[in-house]
This record gives structure tokens, C-alpha cells and sequence, in this order.
């Protein structure tokens, strides 16, 4: 039996008229830390870019890359290397006119722990964009926080810029003592130069996470950890007070955040923020800051899984939630689109996939001008075995189909048993074969046949051969993936 057959009765009862692209990668994991900005969309008079900053792992030896598409996704291909010294850095990005500023730092699976090295840095870079090459063109990197032991370390680190024009780098420290420390940088020269502020916070328990963002005329510092008994806080400040002048230490809800960084916020254009969050039950929960305080959390999803993540997108007042969830034979995951109201009630929604395997960490844009596709990667691990990716969907936010989700406000104190919720309706699709071929890669007509034809009896000798291969593979990443 040839490999695509192989390949497509494994991935029975996948299919989609128009399989996803693909960037390869070394693991599913590539799109940590959730509540970074992994895609951004850069609008130019001769077109719109996506660009996205993907960890590949050492995937053909290579780290830290900025890959572009001009096409809506269609296609992929590299724009430059941002590290490839370190197959565990990851990048945050912020789009600045046509250019677009990042910084990244190292994020670590969640077994291997924070630990020190001299090489743990922050740095920050510009990639500036030339009309004449149609190209977005590296300037030198610029170190902001530098471990000088190695018993220290500078982590998950994320970039915001204010209104005023000045960046903004927050990362968590490791201390030698192993405690953390939430630190913050500010430059007010376009990031040339960058003068160390007081921290945040200190002794948060265990490693940090957060999210660094600005809300119009404030920025706001929202953190957890991975403690799991941690409540969140936040600090937050005025673009128009001096750079030292921050509020004190907030709590903005009692539950904690599932390691900290499982979560997705995005401004909501008028001083407040919509947040999702996977909360330490791993359920996916909303709530809103409405510029004073936080709101009561709304369920987005009834059922939980440590796997789980969202990525939150805003289209003028309008939210959507890309998110993964479990399938109900426990072989692999369903990822979805879903509106979600301004009280942050799930709506209409659309399946568009069902794998598999491992399937989750989104990413997505988190703001997109009205009348664009609602764009996301998701990382893929196949149980089949073929090789590992980030696959790319698009899809029209009419063409969401309205979904009965149960919903409701969150009570301060709940049942250890929960109500399982599986989504239903949509297809999937069998993911690109081979894409260490090259950097888009599409399954062909044949393969989709095959993909398509796979249902039935087929489907239940998938789902019993995956079955066993996908319980072991998720204990196995249970204490491996981050997030």
C-alpha cells in the first residue's frame, strides 16, 4: 500500500475541499506561548501580508523564522531568520505602519522547567519593510535584558507599544534562588536603547505568564502562574504619566490561568479588553475588563482538557474564537471558529477540522479590518505518523453556522463534576502529505479522493488503531507541551 493510501485510511473520515497549507515543524507545540502574538496582518497599498514568526524546532535545522504570505494563506514561504541559534525561542509581534516589531526570548516544554543559562537573554528586533524589494529586511537585534549567570534566565517575553510611540518589553526572571520576577524595559527612542524599570511583581510562584498590552491610551500587565492554585493580577498605567508611574498590584479575578499564558486578549478599541483564558480546569473561559474591573467569566466551552487553547480575533466590535477541542472517542481534537457575543457568550460557529492526533496551540491576528477571512494556524502531530506542521485555515465569518453551545456565567465556587459538551457537525480534512518537500504544501486531487473515500468500516478500524497510539501520545505530552 503506497504511503498517501496509507496515510489517507489512517486519517479516515478527513476531508476538505481545500486542505489547509503547511509550514513543517518538530512539534505541535510550535505556536507557544498562546498568549503571544504569533500573526500579524501588514496593509499596503499593493496588498495585504501575513506575516508569522514560527518556532520549526530544528525542523531542517532551523529555529526562529519569519515566514509571509500574500495570498490570504494559500501559500507560504520564508521571509528570514529571526534565530535559528535556539531551537526553544519564541517571538511576539506588534505591527507598526508597514514594519513590524518583535522580541523574543526562550519558552521551555513544560517538563524541562525554567532553567539558568548565560544565554537566556531578551532581545528585540525591527523588520522593516522596503517597497523596492518587497521585502521586510532585518535591522540588528538589541539585547534588553541579558542573564549574566547561569543560574538565571529571562523568559517568556512579549512586546506592547503605547501611544505615545514608546516599546514596551515585559519578561519574567528566574532568580538564582529559582524564585521569578516579572521585569519590565521601556524605550523611548524606537528601540535603539531600552532603560530597565522597577519589577512588576516578585516570588510569583513557579514560572510566570501573562500578557503585556496596550488598550488605547494605557497599558495593562496581566499575569498568572503556573502555581495552579495562583489568583490572576494585573497593573496598569497611563501613556500620559511618567514611564515609572504604574498602579498597584490588582487582582483581576480569583481564578487562576492554566500556566499562566493560556490565554487570549485583544483591546476591545475602547479602553477595555476581551479575554479568553483557560482557567486551572482547564476549561476555556470570558471574561471583560471594561476599563475599571473585570467582569464575571462566562463559560466558553463545559468540558475541559489540558490541551485545549483559544485565539481570540476582534473584526470591529465583532469576536471570534478559534479554539481546539477533544473528540468524543478520544483519538484526536476538532478545531473550531466560533462568534462570540459581547458578554462573551458562545454563538455561531464552524468545525474546521477533525484530526487524528494532537492538534491545537492557534494563532491567529488579534485585530482584522471587517470584510477579511478569519485566519488561523493551528500545530498538527498525526497519529499516522507522517510529519509534523502548522496547518493554515481561512474561512468567512458568514459562513459560521449557528450552534447550540451550552454557556453560562461562571458561580464563585462549582462541582468538581462537570457536563461534557462535544461539538457536532462540519468536516475535517487529511493533512498535507510530506511538507519537508517544501514550505506550502497541498494534498493533490488523488489523495483527497482517498481522504474522502475513507469512511465506514474504514473509519472504525482508524479509530481503534489511533485510539491506543493517541491515549499514550497524550500522557506522553501531558508532561512535554507547554501552555
Amino acid at each position: 500500500m503506497g504511503w498517501a493510501a496509507l496515510t489517507g485510511l489512517m486519517l479516515a473520515g478527513m476531508t476538505a475541499a481545500t486542505p489547509p497549507s503547511a509550514i513543517p515543524v518538530r512539534g505541535g507545540n510550535a505556536l507557544t506561548l498562546p498568549a503571544h502574538r504569533h500573526m500579524v496582518r501588514v496593509s499596503r497599498s499593493e496588498g495585504s501580508v501575513l506575516l508569522t514568526a514560527v518556532q520549526q524546532g530544528g525542523q531542517d535545522g532551523h529555529g526562529l523564522r519569519l515566514f509571509r504570505s500574500d495570498n490570504g494563506g494559500t501559500t507560504w514561504k520564508q521571509e528570514g531568520v529571526i534565530h535559528d541559534g535556539s531551537t526553544y525561542d519564541r517571538a511576539d509581534l506588534v505591527v507598526v505602519g508597514k514594519d513590524v516589531a518583535l522580541v523574543y526570548a526562550v519558552e521551555t516544554p513544560d517538563s524541562a522547567g525554567i532553567s539558568g543559562s548565560t544565554s537566556r537573554d531578551v532581545y528585540f528586533q525591527w523588520w522593516r519593510y522596503s517597497a523596492s524589494k518587497n521585502h521586510w529586511l532585518a535591522d540588528k537585534p538589541v539585547r534588553v535584558f541579558d542573564s549574566t549567570s547561569s543560574s538565571t534566565a529571562y523568559y517568556r517575553a512579549e512586546l506592547a507599544r503605547d501611544s505615545k510611540g514608546r516599546l514596551w518589553v515585559q519578561a519574567f526572571f528566574r532568580e538564582k534562588d529559582a524564585s521569578n520576577t516579572l521585569v519590565l524595559s521601556v524605550s523611548s527612542d524606537g528601540g535603539s536603547t531600552f532603560r530597565t524599570q522597577s519589577a512588576l511583581a516578585r516570588n510569583v510562584p513557579k514560572r510566570g505568564g501573562g500578557r503585556l498590552i496596550s488598550l488605547g491610551s494605557r497599558l495593562m500587565m496581566l499575569w498568572s502562574s503556573h502555581d495552579g492554585r495562583d489568583t490572576t493580577h494585573y497593573r496598569i498605567r497611563d501613556d500620559s504619566a511618567s514611564v515609572s508611574s504604574w498602579s498597584s498590584t490588582r487582582t483581576a479575578f480569583s481564578d487562576g490561568i492554566y500556566h499562566g499564558a493560556a490565554m487570549s486578549a485583544v483591546a476591545d478599541g475602547k479602553g477595555g479588553l476581551h479575554l479568553v483564558y483557560k482557567d486551572n480546569s482547564e476549561r476555556l473561559m470570558y471574561r471583560r475588563f471594561d476599563g475599571s474591573a473585570f467582569g464575571s467569566a462566562v463559560k466558553v466551552l463545559e468540558d475541559g482538557d489540558w490541551a485545549t487553547q483559544p485565539a481570540l480575533v476582534r473584526v470591529g466590535s465583532s469576536l471570534y474564537l478559534f479554539y481546539n477541542q477533544p473528540r468524543s472517542d478520544g483519538s484526536g481534537y476538532r478545531l473550531w471558529v466560533r462568534a462570540l457575543s459581547s458578554s462573551g457568550k458562545p454563538g455561531a460557529g464552524k468545525e474546521l477540522a477533525s484530526v487524528s492526533g494532537f492538534a491545537g496551540y492557534p494563532a491567529a491576528p488579534d485585530v482584522l479590518p471587517s470584510g477579511v477571512p478569519l485566519v488561523c494556524f493551528f500545530g498538527i502531530e498525526p497519529s499516522s505518523g507522517s510529519s509534523y506542521r502548522l496547518s493554515f485555515f481561512s474561512t468567512s465569518a458568514s459562513s459560521l453556522k449557528s450552534q447550540a453551545v451550552a454557556a453560562k456565567q461562571a458561580p464563585a465556587e462549582e462541582d468538581a463534576d462537570r457536563e461534557r459538551f462535544t461539538a457536532t457537525g462540519g468536516s475535517g480534512f487529511e493533512p498535507p502529505l510530506d511538507p519537508g518537500a517544501g514550505v506550502s504544501a497541498a494534498t493533490g486531487p488523488s489523495q483527497q479522493a482517498m481522504a474522502a473515500g475513507c469512511g465506514g468500516a474504514s473509519a472504525m478500524l482508524a479509530v481503534g488503531v489511533t485510539f491506543i497510539l493517541m491515549e499514550w501520545g497524550r500522557r506522553r505530552r501531558t508532561g512535554v507541551l507547554p501552555g
